[in-house]
């Protein structure tokens, strides 16, 4: 039997096993706090019965995802405190389990083909692989959206292929669009947390006095001054679980655009679907509150910037409630009804909220 981490987004270290229990730790790596993200995968396990023990605080609420293709996930529910237990069938020689449903970068590549996007390179990275992005139309009203810029937060992806989705069927005019799906490309492919990374992470590389140390945040940065940046949308997953990290938020980042925030928030509520992980607007993170508070992201760089009409994070959590609980399905929907809003905004509100 083979447990490892050998696969993109891969993240586990076997401290030791006993019998049928085997004890394993998350990989901090290059990240400054206790961050809970893992992944791993068990081969050559067929009709055996293991338990998994976990440090305080890895698992989700319905246990872990599970995968045999990296593709399809489930809860596989059975959590018991910081373990879980699994019985591999007599055909499973290799099953993932992950601390939430991974976002492959596979994925977004056949997504952006079946919908006839081009992907080309949009930067290279510290690592030296090429940066993905994809471009849509053109005109004045220029928008950047992008997801990843902590690499284990993959709910974002979903959401981001979602916007795409309902986006295409009918695009703005005057309108183009930048989309980076993976800002931390390299520690997505690694299965880094990205987290508060040394000496700090992708989402706070956004100082206007300092120059960005990351490729893909420069690229971005460049773009916006030679395209501008009328709205800004960043997707993330908020922190492990419990309180405001089970909700769907939009992370206000100013008092000024508060009438705006509202603006879009009445909209996308009116845009959920029974399909979709739901989003209430009463569930914004206020600004100034809690960890909310200026600092160099993505969100605040560029609503700070003099043609933006708003830009901000979109926190969707990696398990949600039980009467509101995630799949793959329903947060590729949040995006569908995200974009909705959006479009309302840009026809109902544009220019016409003061700050």
């Amino acid at each position: 039997m083979k447990i490892h981490n050998e696969f993109i987004g891969g993240n586990i270290k076997v401290v030791k096993r006993e019998g049928n229990d085997v004890y394993l730790e998350n990989e901090l790596r290059d990240t400054e706090w206790d961050w809970f993200y893992w992944a791993f995968c068990v081969e050559g396990a067929k009709g055996q019965t293991l338990t998994f023990h976990f440090q305080p605080i890895r698992l989700g609420y319905w246990g872990p995802a599970i995968s045999h293709d990296l593709k399809s996930w489930r809860w596989l529910g059975g959590r018991d405190g910081d373990s879980f237990t699994y019985t591999f069938g007599e055909d499973e020689d290799k099953v993932y389990f992950a601390h939430d449903m991974l976002y492959h970068p596979d994925r977004f590549f056949a997504f952006a083909k079946e919908k006839g996007l081009t992907t080309e390179k949009f930067c290279i990275s510290r690592k030296g692989r090429s940066l993905p992005c994809v471009k849509l139309g053109q005109g004045a009203r220029s928008v950047i959206v992008a997801a990843r810029h902590h690499a284990c937060e993959a709910t974002g992806n979903y959401v981001l292929e979602g916007f795409l989705d309902e986006y295409l069927k009918a695009p703005l005019a005057d309108t183009k669009i930048l989309c980076v799906p993976f800002v931390d490309y390299d520690g997505v492919i690694e299965g880094d947390q990205g987290k508060a990374r040394t000496p700090h992470d992708h989402n706070r590389d956004y100082d206007v006095n300092i120059p960005s140390i990351y490729p893909s945040c420069a690229a971005i940065r460049k773009y916006a001054d030679e395209n501008g940046c009328n709205y800004a949308f960043d997707f993330h997953s908020p922190g492990h679980f419990g309180a405001v990290n089970d909700n769907e938020s939009i992370v206000r980042n100013s008092f000024e655009k508060e009438k705006r925030f509202d603006a879009i928030g009445k909209l996308f509520e009116a845009e959920m679907t029974e399909r979709s992980f739901k989003y209430y607007r009463k569930n914004d993170f206020p600004f100034m509150f809690d960890w909310n508070i200026p600092s160099a992201n993505f969100g605040a760089y560029m609503a700070k910037r003099s043609e933006n009409e708003i830009a901000f994070s979109l926190e969707t959590p990696y398990f949600g409630s039980e009467d509101n609980k995630v799949s793959q399905e329903n947060i590729v929907e949040v995006g569908r009804c995200f974009c909705r809003a959006f479009k309302r905004y840009v026809s109902e509100y544009e220019g016409k909220l003061p700050i």
